[in-house]
């Protein structure tokens, strides 16, 4: 493998950090040793502006020796790409494909047989509302045709048994429906108790709304048969008809002659039967 990828030269680094070290140290330690003050506040910026300049011109070179360094290797990886790499990727999603065929083809199969095998169980034990992916039954490469149909009945016997418990409960029909849903026996039950005793529960409520409404009505009534007094009744006094009688009088009336109309009009309006005489005086 070695004589494959040969490597003629290696880069070669002339480098002179190890010299500036020194110098660099002794700069950094002057900066830092000055004392930042008012007075010499602008000294320390300058101290420290320098020291920031130098820093950046060392890492421009940095970089640039870093790109001398990467470029022949990155055109070497391109040709390692082209005449290696991307051969043996191809080949091994192509056997990968030709593999994965066989083994589905393999899997499936097991899976049909499988499948036939708990479909005609569950009809065996009368169970016609269960497929084979409610079982939860993986079919895998390794597994083998008889513990796969093992698991499969046992799935199947785990249901009959919660179907006989079932048979014997209240509201069974409904626990059944619950039951379907989720094939947890125990989550059917509860959840169809609880939804009766909420029922019942309701019922109690309406009857006692219903009881206290009652109450209330009849003690209103009873309020108001107490309070009410009975009318008394009304009698009415006897018509008494009188007899007519007749008095002579004079009365001499002195008025403007339009009264006399007014006068007229009250002994007609009064029921007053009289006779006229005349004696106009002026």
């Amino acid at each position: 493998m070695n004589e494959i990828i040969e490597v003629k030269q290696l880069p070669i680094i002339v480098e002179q950090l190890q010299t500036i070290k020194a110098d660099v140290t002794a700069r950094v330690d002057d900066a830092l040793s000055l004392a930042c003050t008012e007075e010499t506040v602008k000294a320390v910026k300058k101290a420290r502006s320098d020291l920031n300049n130098e820093f950046e011109n060392y890492e421009k070179r940095r970089k640039e020796v870093k790109k001398e360094i990467m470029s022949p290797y990155e055109k070497f990886e391109a040709i390692y790409k082209d005449c290696v790499t991307d051969i043996f990727e191809k080949a091994d999603k192509e056997l990968k494909a030709k593999i994965s065929e066989v083994e589905n083809g393999v899997k499936e199969r097991k899976a049909a047989e499988v499948k036939e095998y708990f479909i005609e169980y569950a009809q065996s034990r009368n169970i016609d509302f269960l497929t084979f992916e409610m079982s939860g039954v993986k079919v895998g490469l390794s597994d083998s045709l008889k513990k796969l149909k093992e698991n499969a009945k046992a799935f199947i016997d785990r249901v009959s048994d919660d179907l006989n418990l079932i048979e014997t409960q209240e509201h069974s029909t409904e626990i059944l429906v619950e039951y379907k849903n989720s094939l947890s026996v125990s989550s059917a039950i509860t959840i169809v108790v609880e939804r009766y005793k909420a029922i019942e529960a309701e019922k109690e409520r309406e009857a006692e709304r219903q009881r206290l409404e009652q109450q209330a009505k009849e003690a209103e009534k009873a309020v108001d048969e107490i309070i009410t007094v009975p009318e008394e009744p009304v009698i009415t006094p006897p018509t008494v008809e009188e007899s007519s009688c007749i008095t002579t009088f004079t009365i001499t009336v002195s008025a403007p002659r339009s009264k006399w109309r007014e006068l007229k009009d009250f002994l007609n309006n009064g029921g007053y039967k009289y006779e006229q005489h005349y004696c106009d005086k002026q």
